[in-house]
């Protein structure tokens, strides 16, 4: 997903004239969240029920739920962010929208509730599976009237359990993608996920309060440590220091210590920070020590000698109880910019624990007793603060422009600033993936200037160019960082910058939408164009570094195409850096060529026709992206297909591989038993639907594994639309069904192959030798 700078370009290419961000009355840089609490205010005022009186009501309200369906998803908004409409493939139809009551009563249950957190399929994987906190999840459904009925139960509990577990809501309605993946059957369904869990625990008791709250405790890996009587009163007395903070639950008859659950989140919430412990005594055991209004005690840890106890009185709520707490640990570590750079200097020369930093501007403690809990869930980092009034140039060098904002100095040296939501929770995320991902650096304007203007001639850089603003900046700045941990410092840096803090050396470079990313190699620089997630930035970077497209130039498109032989094919791309479909097409154009390299007698070109302007017009092309394939049977550039089709892989590979030269024949009632049962030669046949998506998908692999295995066996395929009898004499109960039959075999009436596994053409190819070589063995063995 993109978020362009100039959104004027993008209204002028909008087919219907209209912009789905002013439909919904929202800036181009809104969140999920926003984007849903929007919709849901027109909804409730526009809905055709609520305006029989206007003829246009209904068509109005279908282009509203259209803009609401585009934006709410990444993968479209991204193609309306850069294309427009144009960009949606084959013209994007809304779903049918709900009723009024709909979005009045049902739309999305607890979107605007602050303890219940909205998960969906781009965040769950690194919020949930991948994270250190236990999380409790509703998988549920607006139109479900059992979900309804346990909301009031569901945000009860979340307020309750606040700090001790992470209470969080799918909407399967609009998030069906997750629900579908996890296996979510009924709703609603509630999943428990301990830490680093990759599947949640069904609940299956009753959904009361008291039955999950319970449920919940039980689960819980803390405890609330008994103290023995004679201990409990020389901490009270301040005689004795225990090891680290202790928060003291003193328990008797005519004293308030909390419930037994009390102490178990209280524990929760505390966790790594402060031991909690629970010294019950009779009133005559205590009362000589302790007053009997004293219920809850604290104690600081001092390595040097015993400290004295802290005393909460007319405490009875344990969210405020645990507030005072943390207000009594102590805070991050001053660092002065001295402090700063020798930390910097130290950590460039070994591989020392990196550090958070906090940059702040006048007193600090106003974040202290939130993120206080910090070194509960990241322990094995180092924490610290930096006042920005004292250490204004300092500041100002790290590009820190807001307050309070959190960096990360790396093990090696390099430096990071957060960007997004300011949770303990985020921060802690960011620390932890920022300190693994040393090879990512936030750049400063020298280091921009000498990457982009070449000067670091044996680096490769890849830069992200993003803006705070930019929610799709801010899902990709972690994928960068995973993608990052795949290469080494000595093959590609990743860097990155803030165009809201360099704004005229973005201009400068001509970026036009965050983000942009893009390989600088010396001399070349190549913009990534496809899906912003780790998995794809990886594969561009490889396919940079190891190129599976040849790139043609004038000088050897003619000694390479001019001097092709028959037995050659040829298949060029003609395209312009500039021009968006070109850019959609290039992941594409890679994935085909990938796909094609098993094929020696196949090669997938491209010519960049911004840098070769006189090859381009003297092979007469005159719109980007020309797909052109010179075929087998003629020499050079004498002939040449032209492709006008979808500008998908799956779409190019089919329509390349009906030029493959080994033909696979079509098979009917009339030639199956001559051509397959009375053989001398084994046959590989896919009986298929034309209507079946992966029998589609099947078909270019299927024509490439023919080339492969010319020679050993012979490839055919059925329509079991038209022959849906031989279909069923050869036992296919679903599509594609690929079977092997063997020469010499006897069949009965109905006819039994070997079935092969159909993922891909490498797969066919290897199943198929598998089985040949087995009964090659056998025949050896009858004999």
């Amino acid at each position: 997903m993109y978020c362009n700078i100039f959104v004027l370009l993008i209204i002028i290419s909008l087919s219907s004239g209209e912009d789905y961000y002013e439909l919904l009355g929202i800036k181009r840089d809104a969140n999920d969240k926003e984007i849903r609490k929007a919709f849901k205010k027109l909804a409730v005022t526009l809905h055709p029920d609520k305006n029989t009186n206007d003829p246009e009501a209904h068509n109005k309200f279908v282009k509203l739920t259209t803009a609401y369906e585009i934006l709410k998803d990444s993968e479209t908004r991204k193609k309306y962010d850069i294309y427009g409409e144009e960009g949606l493939s084959n013209g994007y139809k809304a779903k049918q929208y709900q009723s009024w009551s709909y979005y009045q009563n049902q739309f999305g249950i607890y979107d605007d509730d602050p303890q219940v957190e909205t998960l969906n399929r781009h965040d769950y994987n690194e919020k949930v599976l991948k994270s250190e906190s236990i999380w409790f999840i509703n998988f549920y459904s607006p139109m479900c009237s059992h979900c309804h009925h346990l909301a009031p139960v569901w945000r009860q509990v979340a307020k309750e359990l606040e700090g001790v577990v992470r209470i969080g809501a799918v909407n399967c309605e609009d998030d069906w993608h997750l629900c579908r993946q996890i296996n979510i059957r009924s709703y609603p369904t509630l999943l428990y996920y301990s830490r680093h869990s990759t599947h949640g625990v069904l609940y299956t008791a009753e959904n009361t309060r008291e039955n999950i709250i319970s449920y919940v405790l039980s689960r819980l890996d803390v405890r609330a440590l008994p103290i023995s009587t004679s201990l409990g009163k020389r901490i009270i007395q301040g005689l004795e220091a225990t090891e680290g903070a202790s928060l003291l639950f003193i328990c008797g008859i005519n004293r308030d210590c909390f419930t037994t659950e009390d102490h178990l989140k209280i524990a929760a919430i505390l966790n790594n920070m402060v031991t909690v412990r629970v010294l019950r005594c009779s009133d005559d055991e205590c009362d000589d020590t302790i007053p009997h209004d004293i219920g809850v005690a604290f104690q600081h840890n001092n390595k040097n000698m015993p400290s004295d106890p802290i005393f909460f009185e007319d405490i009875d709520d344990v969210q405020i109880l645990a507030r005072k707490v943390l207000e009594q640990l102590p805070e991050p570590q001053d660092l002065s910019e001295e402090d700063f750079l020798g930390i910097r200097t130290r950590l460039r020369s070994d591989l020392n624990a990196g550090w958070l930093i906090c940059f702040y501007i006048g007193h600090a403690t106003q974040l202290d007793v939130q993120l206080k809990k910090l070194p509960g869930i990241i322990q094995s980092i180092n924490l610290g603060k930096v006042n920005c009034g004292k250490y204004s140039n300092l500041c100002k060098g790290l590009n820190v422009n807001h307050y309070p904002v959190w960096g990360v100095l790396k093990p090696g040296g390099a430096f990071e600033l957060h960007h997004g939501k300011d949770s303990v929770h985020d921060i802690a995320s960011f620390a932890t993936e920022s300190i693994r991902a040393t090879n990512v650096h936030m750049l400063s304007v020298d280091e921009i200037l000498s990457i982009m203007n070449n000067k670091k001639d044996s680096e490769a850089w890849l830069v992200d160019w993003f803006a705070p603003w930019c929610p799709p900046c801010i899902r990709f700045l972690p994928e960068l960082r995973k993608a990052s941990l795949h290469f080494e410092p000595s093959v590609v840096h990743f860097g990155t910058v803030d165009c809201t803090v360099h704004s005229t050396i973005c201009r400068q470079f001509n970026i036009r939408s965050y983000p942009t990313a893009m390989l600088v190699n010396n001399s070349n620089t190549n913009l990534f164009s496809g899906d912003k997630i780790a998995a794809s930035l990886v594969e561009f970077i490889t396919e940079m570094q190891n190129p599976t497209v040849i790139k043609l130039t004038t000088d050897d498109f003619h000694l390479k195409l001019g001097k092709k032989t028959v037995d050659e094919i040829w298949l060029v791309d003609y395209f312009a850096p500039w021009c968006g479909p070109c850019q959609q097409l290039a992941p594409q154009w890679t994935l085909v060529a990938k796909t094609l390299q098993v094929l020696p007698l196949v090669h997938v070109a491209s010519v960049n026709c911004e840098l070769e302007p006189s090859l381009c017009s003297s092979q007469g092309v005159r719109s980007y992206p020309t797909i052109r394939l010179y075929p087998t049977g003629s020499k050079g550039l004498n002939r040449v297909a032209l492709y006008n089709g979808a500008r998908d892989s799956l779409s190019i590979l089919s329509w390349v591989t009906e030029f493959l030269p080994v033909n696979v024949k079509n098979l009917n009632l009339d030639n199956f038993d001559d051509m397959i049962l009375q053989r001398k030669e084994a046959w590989l046949v896919d009986f298929f639907a034309p209507w079946c998506h992966h029998c589609i998908e099947l078909q270019p692999h299927y024509n490439i594994a023919a080339q492969i295995l010319e020679g050993k066996v012979r490839f055919a395929k059925v329509n079991c639309e038209n022959y849906r009898l031989l279909c069923r004499k050869a036992s296919v109960r679903a599509y594609p069904t690929v079977m092997l039959y063997f020469p010499g075999q006897k069949y009965s009436n109905e006819y039994d192959g070997s079935q092969i596994n159909t993922a891909s053409a490498s797969k066919i190819v290897r199943d198929v030798e598998t089985l040949l070589s087995t009964a090659s063995r056998s025949k050896r063995d009858e004999l």
